[in-house]
């Protein structure tokens, strides 16, 4: 059976591997929008952006997509599905018609809505050339302004700080990272970047941006205009479920699919940003963005699709790396629960268990990553020390 995969990212480049590595014979017909080979986002922020990796890791060569016999097409819109027809509609007036359709379409970074966002010199981050632009203002002295405290935004300022910039961050909420950690990781969070130079600014947004005089751009916080060489918007990501809900498939915060991958068509699966899949973790639905998420639940409905019976039903995990730390999350983490602390915070080498009481619900750890790995194996047995041994450094938890 054909199919076709709309999305050639992190998500769309893993069908196809996980496809042909379980035996999948058919025609595989790769859909991507950028003109480049698939290739991984998270360097984006860091390597690349500073200049320290011509290119982030290529997932799909030519060289693997003819060995592998997988049809990718760059440059490619797709504007339409006609599931009666079983095929997909593009930009260039070609069809492709398909078996099974997977729906790996990602988002588009959210845009400010203030006068002058779409401005020359106001950024967003999603793909190699955004990179790269951004990358040209990192120069010693100029100003960045970094709109958004969330992940995306701290890597930013993070490798921003280290090419000397002058880094300003606005966060519209009390915290940074309000959604993902509780306020004490946020507030961790606020005094490294404060202690590295950024001016970190809580509860402020933009109001509007013109020319500067002396710089780019003109910028009005809170009725006080300043003015940066540079803007890079970080608010968050607007799901691409357009040709989802066109063609009638269920979307309630991005794609709704089973534990397999398969949206209310049977025939179509949606992967990684983009899919709301049933998660025992998160104690229900749950929308992940994040590249362990992309590749595992990817690998998933490959082997779904090539005959397997798959439940996909991971364990939630990311990570961020800023400055000197190495930051990762597993579980989902409660603002409600107290977390015990294991190693040292001021030292910047630390762990922060959550424990409720039907046993462990997350872990957050800087710069302590064996205390995740010994964490997941917990989690997936159902078991946990008492707090007075995970806070003991003392104790070795891998032996445990």
């Amino acid at each position: 059976m054909d199919v076709v995969i709309v999305g050639a990212g992190q998500a769309g480049a893993w069908v196809a591997r996980s496809l042909r590595q379980e035996g999948h014979e058919g025609r595989i017909t790769l859909l991507g929008r950028e003109p480049h080979a698939p290739y991984e986002r998270p360097p984006l922020s860091k390597g690349v952006l500073s200049g320290a990796e011509a290119h982030p890791p290529v997932l799909l060569t030519p060289q693997q997509c003819e060995a592998m016999r997988v049809d990718f097409r760059p440059g490619v819109e797709v504007t339409g599905i006609d599931r009666a027809g079983r095929q997909v509609r593009c930009a260039d007036g070609s069809v492709v018609a398909y078996g099974q359709l997977v729906l790996a379409t990602g988002g588009r970074p959210r845009m400010l809505s203030c006068p002058g966002a779409d401005l020359p010199g106001v950024h967003v981050l999603r793909t190699i050339e955004d990179s790269r632009a951004i990358a040209s203002k990192l120069v010693p002295g100029h100003r960045l302004l970094v709109i958004g405290g969330g992940w995306i935004g701290l890597e930013i300022a993070a490798t921003a700080r280290k090419q000397q910039v002058d880094v300003t961050v606005l966060e519209a909420g009390p915290r940074l990272c309000a959604r993902s950690v509780p306020p004490q990781l946020s507030d961790f969070l606020l005094a490294k970047h404060r202690k590295e130079g950024v001016d970190v600014r809580l509860s402020t947004t933009v109001t509007s941006i013109g020319a500067g005089r002396e710089r780019a751009l003109a910028v009005q916080l809170s009725g006080v205009a300043k003015e940066f060489d540079a803007v890079v918007v970080g608010i968050g990501l607007v799901l691409d479920t357009g040709l989802a809900e066109a063609c009638g498939l269920e979307v309630r915060d991005g794609i709704v699919v089973d534990p397999s991958g398969r949206s209310s068509d049977p025939d179509i699966y949606a992967v990684g940003d983009v899919a709301n899949q049933p998660n025992s973790w998160a104690g229900g639905r749950l929308r992940f963005e994040s590249w362990a998420n992309a590749q595992n639940q990817a690998i998933a409905v490959g082997k779904a699709i090539a005959g397997g019976e798959v439940v996909y039903d991971e364990i939630p995990w990311f990570w961020s790396d800023q400055y000197d730390l190495n930051l990762q999350v597993l579980g989902i983490p409660s603002n409600d629960l107290a977390g015990i602390v294991r190693g040292s915070v001021d030292q910047g080498a630390f762990s922060v268990f959550q424990v409720a009481e039907d046993g462990l619900r997350s872990v957050i750890a800087v710069n302590a990553p064996r205390d995740i790995k010994v964490a997941k194996r917990w989690l997936k047995q159902g078991t946990c020390p008492p707090p007075s041994v995970l806070a003991d450094v003392s104790v070795r938890l891998d032996k445990l």
